[in-house]
């Protein structure tokens, strides 16, 4: 296509000729309108719903808190620093708005609905383009080993993954730490397969800002490009007879990418506080969540649970297809050893993360699944690709279609259903039970982060009680924070208690399921008596209130979709005898 000489709505246009006969792109439009329906989850709001994301408070903090000498963030800058710059005008504005620049007064001034409403939207919409990013990467790798119809099948594919599906509607850095990562892959399958090792340089790169975007990202490369080089110099002999060469760009990749690492995370400008990061990130926030026992048995029982999760992303055959796409790349490039080699790395991506990353933390969450799942797609679409090449008719590729189509129609089913989970959360149920049921003047209690709870009318007199001190809680307009005993509740006497089942199972499950232990987090809360006490004394009516309305998921035609304590949960509403 040559579009040098033309007008600018002349070079549009061939443009969007060209991408209209795509089928990649018509696949990846189709994906990207899939993730942003129901974007507006939860919202307007001060805070928003989904757990662990990074919108609309964090990333103005953390990229303040990155580079404050001695202090540190939860999660590294790179996607801080996108967003920060994004909504910088909104910030400006804020700012500008503020009755002063004193903490307290632009704090007020940030958790307005408006402000904090168009930071989440702006960063659920830059997940939502990263996710169709992550598929054409994928697309992209398919191509380079198989070609263009295998790039489709395999972009068809990521886009039917109903985990994935549901963070990239989130502000949450998995999409984004996935699409850096991805594009890493890409650059390395690239290099490997037209043996041109400086573009090792680039797959370097490209992986020091997944893991600049989130720490575990490293657990996907750590394995993966050892794994790589040596299977790569195992069967090929003109990579042998270039190793000096290749070792040389990957130092000076390591080296570039290292650098750039260290200089955005901080390391260089904080040193103290990424001191401390790393800490935090090797202590409390990974091992005080572990739920199972540092033993073979324990990792044992992460690969049975990551299988049986499966079903949680894809319809079972799919797993079927991957084995069948894996087998069928062997024996397509059985004679090239470059493209052998670049085509297993996302599998040998896979194997790593689940070794550096599931056993070390010892967690199989959905999030801690999604990058095997992901890229393990990629092989799905090759094994249908696989199939149809078999088909020496007309009559039997439109047999494989028709086959196929059940099994694809099954899958994009089950995405749609992770949208409307999103569009029909239960606690809009309870919003509008509250909104017709409550008094003026009534007080409402509530409990756990602001990502578990209903929104609340600014007239709302609401309370929340928590045993942390009231100075480390998101706050929420109108919002009273008490530091005190749950099962106090008889001095405070709020005639409703609103309790969500994603935030009080913590109170509620005592034993853990086998094969797994507690995690030392929850084994702390375990020895709080009193509190187990009171919530089962609230769900069996001896604490002096009665359950006037449960807010559930209760669709017949639609599956329930419980993805990361923030979906279809249940919202108890109770109020006092």
């Amino acid at each position: 296509m040559v579009l040098r000489g033309r007008r600018p709505a002349e070079r549009l246009s061939a443009l969007l000729c060209t991408l209209s006969a795509s089928p990649l792109a018509w696949v990846l439009s189709a994906m990207f309108v899939m993730h942003v329906i129901g974007i507006t989850w939860g919202m307007p709001a001060s805070d928003a719903w989904e757990d662990d994301g990074i919108a609309p408070r964090d990333f103005l903090v953390g990229v303040h808190d990155t580079y404050l000498p001695g202090h540190f963030f939860t999660y590294p800058p790179v996607h801080l620093i996108t967003l920060t710059l994004l909504t910088s005008p909104v910030s400006v504005y804020a700012l500008a708005h503020a009755r002063s620049l004193a903490a307290a007064d632009v704090v007020t001034e940030f958790i307005k609905v408006p402000y904090m409403t168009i930071f989440t939207l702006v960063a659920r919409m830059v997940s939502a383009l990263m996710s169709v990013g992550i598929a054409y990467a994928l697309a992209k790798i398919a191509e380079e080993i198989r070609g263009k119809r295998a790039a489709v099948l395999v972009a068809t594919v990521v886009a039917l993954n109903v985990p994935f599906t549901y963070y990239a509607h989130t502000s949450n850095l998995d999409v984004p730490y996935l699409f850096w990562a991805s594009f890493a892959l890409l650059a390395l399958v690239e290099a490997i397969a037209r043996r041109h090792p400086r573009g090792l340089r680039r797959a370097l790169l490209f992986a020091a800002l997944a893991v600049g975007t989130k720490d575990q990202a490293y657990a996907l490369f750590l394995l993966s490009i050892p794994l790589t080089i040596g299977t790569w110099f195992a069967f090929d002999r003109e990579a042998r007879a270039e190793a000096r060469s290749v070792f040389r760009e990957l130092m000076i990749g390591g080296a570039m990418a290292e650098a750039l690492l260290l200089f955005v995370d901080g390391a260089i400008t904080n040193p103290t506080g990424f001191a401390h990061r790393l800490e935090f990130l090797l202590g409390p926030a990974s091992q005080d969540h572990a739920y199972y026992p540092a033993t073979w048995a324990g990792k044992a029982q992460i690969l049975t649970d990551l299988a049986h999760s499966f079903s949680d992303f894809y319809p079972w055959p799919f797993a079927l297809l991957m084995v069948a796409g894996l087998v069928a790349h062997v024996a397509w490039t059985r004679r090239d050893s470059a493209k052998l080699a670049a085509g297993l790395i996302p599998f040998f991506a896979a194997v790593s993360f689940t070794i550096c990353f599931n056993f070390a933390a010892r967690r199989s969450e959905h999030r801690f699944a999604l990058p095997q799942m992901t890229l393990l797609g990629l092989y799905a679409g090759l094994g249908v690709e696989a199939v149809l090449e078999r088909c020496r008719t007309r009559a039997s590729l439109i047999a494989v279609y028709v086959a196929a189509t059940p099994l694809f129609a099954w899958a994009f089913f089950e995405c749609l259903a992770m949208d409307v989970n999103l569009i029909d959360d239960p606690r809009y149920e309870a919003e509008a039970w509250l909104g017709a049921n409550m008094h003026p003047g009534d007080l409402v209690e509530v409990y756990g982060s602001n990502c578990y709870l209903p929104r609340f009318t600014p007239d709302t007199k609401v309370t929340r009680v928590d045993l942390t001190p009231t100075t480390g809680r998101n706050p929420l307009p109108g919002m009273t924070e008490l530091q005190a005993r749950f099962e106090d509740v008889e001095a405070r006497r709020p005639r409703w208690i609103i309790l969500s089942e994603a935030w009080v199972w913590q109170y509620m499950d005592r034993e853990p399921s086998a094969g797994h232990v507690l995690a030392p987090g929850q084994a702390a809360r375990e020895k709080d008596l009193a509190a187990y006490d009171y919530f089962y004394g609230l769900h069996l009516g001896t604490r002096g209130y009665h359950a006037a309305h449960v807010a559930r998921w209760t669709s017949t035609f639609w599956p329930r979709k419980s993805i990361h304590a923030s979906t279809a949960h249940e919202i108890r509403i109770f109020q006092r005898d």
